[in-house]
């Protein structure tokens, strides 16, 4: 169910591994900085059992790193690589928790940015591929698309020249295309079972969180009819009206200024209606 998602986290999180490995260090530890050199070279032990696939191992050996004194830099690495392995494992929940604690206690650590990126990227993993389910199975399963949602605009907002921001912002994009091809599919599965007020309840939030995408031929004259339906005169005529306007050579152009003057008559008289009653 996640396999695509799971496929693509896991690259890209060896690739960015590979970056960070490093090389061994043949020096042997002399100096009065030994405890950061040894840390070092359990480091890229734990490194190399991490991109060998060895993650019990690495997570292991990155424990007993973590457990140097603050002042050794291997030792806020090693528990990000932690986070890591437990991302490969594909515990996502649990790797949320660790790199959330990692930016917890290393706020202002030059590898913050990766944490943040990291949490979005378990949520994404997380996330069905087959979202065309019935209203409120949807409503149900969602949590994890707009956690990831949320955290991938968290990241962009506070990491605008990170490396990793060009995946991000591809990942929010297909993030936001979910959304909406949901959001379409939901409106009509209200449609063909006649419930119009759902019509346009999730046309309406179609129409205001995605403009460019849900102004189609299609749901304009979906959502004048379902107005038409929940007798919302008015609001129909104004979709009618802008279809014409923004589809001049629409396949239903006929049919819908047919229905836009049906609807400017009925109007007419309704009004004419309230002027009678008022004047007597």
């Amino acid at each position: 169910m996640y396999s695509v998602r799971t496929v693509g986290v896991r690259l890209a999180i060896v690739a960015c591994l590979v970056a960070c490995a490093g090389t061994t260090s043949q020096q042997r530890v002399r100096t009065p900085e030994a405890q950061t050199l040894e840390a070092r070279k359990q480091y890229i032990v734990g490194m190399e059992e991490l991109l060998a696939g060895n993650y019990s191992e690495a997570i292991e050996i990155f424990n007993q790193v973590s457990r140097q004194p603050g002042y050794v830099k291997y030792s806020a690495l090693a528990r990000l690589r932690v986070g890591d392995a437990i991302l490969l494992k594909e515990q996502y929940e649990a790797a949320i928790v660790m790199y959330e604690g990692f930016l917890k206690q290393f706020e202002a650590h030059p590898e913050s940015g990766y944490a943040s990126f990291r949490i979005a990227q378990a949520y994404y993993a997380q996330i069905p591929s087959d979202w065309f389910l019935a209203p409120p199975v949807y409503e149900r399963q969602q949590v994890h698309l707009n956690y990831a949602t949320k955290s991938l605009k968290r990241f962009i907002d506070l990491y605008p020249g990170h490396r990793l921001l060009p995946q991000a912002q591809k990942m929010l994009n297909e993030c936001q295309r979910i959304v909406f091809e949901h959001e379409l599919y939901v409106a009509d599965y209200y449609d063909s079972r006649e419930k119009p007020y759902g019509v346009v309840q999730r046309l309406e939030h179609m129409f205001k969180a995605f403009p460019t995408r849900a102004v189609t031929e299609r749901t304009v004259l979906m959502l004048a009819r379902a107005y038409v339906q929940t007798k919302q005169v008015k609001k129909a005529i104004f979709m009618y009206q802008a279809y014409l306007e923004r589809f001049r050579d629409g396949s239903q152009k006929d049919a819908a200024r047919r229905n836009l003057i049906n609807l400017r008559s009925e109007q007419s008289k309704s009004d004419e209606n309230k002027e009678s009653k008022k004047g007597s």
